[in-house]
């Protein structure tokens, strides 16, 4: 069974891994834009999220290989270790610092996972406790006031485990799901705009074929754990936006519908949205057929959707997502498992290691004889 400190040890790789991780697919998307294969949304929508599983398990599946090799150290693990490479780094001259404070650097995952907290670490696992409640909670409000929105709104009509209904309190349409059903919301001022009505319906249906509700669910509720890593909420927003315009080239290609009459409806329910904001800008696990966020944050949105309509307008058909997916896939997971191996905490003393610490003995005992030389007294 994963101890505390395992627990720690994989949450802090997730979190170095999604920092990695978020360089490497910018320079994927660089080379995919190089290639001609930028318009290739499906494909890289496929990748990233496979991507993120790969970052989410890949310390879960480097424990269980341990825990199988029975505590053994893996080979593997002491050839690739980035601490043993720094030191290496170091001891050649390539960086300027103190030896103490390298160890203090190299140690403090070991410090912290071994539960040896110094007042520092005590006020920011504080911070991180008060962050981890107040997104939580935040999560558990906005979820409370989706359901008062499903509870206002009335059954329309039933396809299969699909539900759509019609609802008086949201002017955007949005997504969800319960645990059995799919849920469709649709705003009650639609069925006088059939067209529109049409549109958004196509949408939020891809949106479930292509399980975009699922993955929006579990990063919400995976928020409150990684609130303050930055990288997290760049990756999301990267999918995000993915997403949106995976599912638009796909509902154009499947349904046929008129490019200039799908534009216009982004655009009326996004002027709608603007005029009565009532679905609690859509915080809530949803997905929407157009972002609206506060004012503060606002500008995003309207560089998706301006993504979004010259995107379509453009018109550019991707051809085999699932093989450009593949080819990003090989490189890219690999790396992340590599990155993966590398960042593990080193096995037994190395020789560059074993040097880093003599060094810093020798220059304690320097410091200790030459204080011992000034206090001793003189006849």
């Amino acid at each position: 069974m994963a101890s505390l400190r395992d627990l720690i040890d994989a949450y802090l790789d997730v979190n170095i891994l999604l920092a990695y991780a978020c360089v490497l697919w910018i320079m994927a998307r660089f080379a995919l834009r190089l290639a001609g294969l930028g318009h290739a949304y499906t494909a890289q929508l496929r990748a990233i999220r496979a991507v993120f599983l790969a970052i989410v398990f890949s310390p879960f599946a480097l424990w269980a290989v341990t825990q199988a090799t029975d505590g053994a150290d893996v080979a593997l693990f002491d050839r690739i270790n980035l601490a043993d490479f720094v030191v290496s780094q170091y001891l050649q001259g390539n960086f300027q610092m103190s030896p103490e404070r390298l160890e203090t650097i190299l140690g403090a995952r070991r410090t912290l996972a071994a539960g040896e907290f110094g007042a520092l670490v005590t006020v920011v696992l504080a911070l991180f406790a008060a962050g981890f409640a107040f997104f939580f909670f935040r999560l558990a409000a906005s979820m409370l006031k989706l359901r008062r929105v499903l509870d206002d709104s009335f059954v329309w009509r039933r396809i299969g485990r699909v539900e759509l209904r019609l609802s008086d309190t949201t002017t955007v349409p949005f997504s969800t799901r319960g645990l059995r059903r799919r849920i469709i919301v649709l705003p009650s001022t639609m069925l006088a705009e059939p067209e529109d009505m049409r549109i958004a319906l196509g949408h939020e249906l891809q949106h479930l074929r292509q399980r975009d509700v699922d993955w929006e669910i579990a990063m919400e509720v995976l928020k409150p754990f990684f609130f303050w890593n930055p990288a997290f909420h760049i990756w999301r927003r990267m999918g995000e936006e993915l997403r949106e315009l995976s599912c638009d080239r796909q509902v154009i290609e499947r349904r046929g519908y008129d490019v200039a009459a799908y534009c216009q409806c982004l655009l009326r329910v996004c002027h709608n949205s603007l005029k009565r904001r009532r679905l609690f800008a859509l915080q809530a696990p949803v997905v929407a057929l157009v972002q609206t966020e506060s004012r503060l944050f606002g500008h995003r949105s309207v560089q998706v959707l301006r993504h979004r309509m010259v995107s379509l307008i453009d018109g550019k058909a991707e051809r085999h997502p699932g093989m450009v997916a593949a080819l990003l896939l090989g490189p890219l997971v690999a790396l992340t498992f590599l990155a993966a191996v590398a960042i593990q905490r080193p096995g037994d003393w190395s020789q560059d290691r074993l040097m880093l610490s003599t060094i810093i003995n020798l220059e304690r005992l320097a410091v200790m004889n030459a204080n011992s030389t000034l206090t001793q007294p003189s006849y």
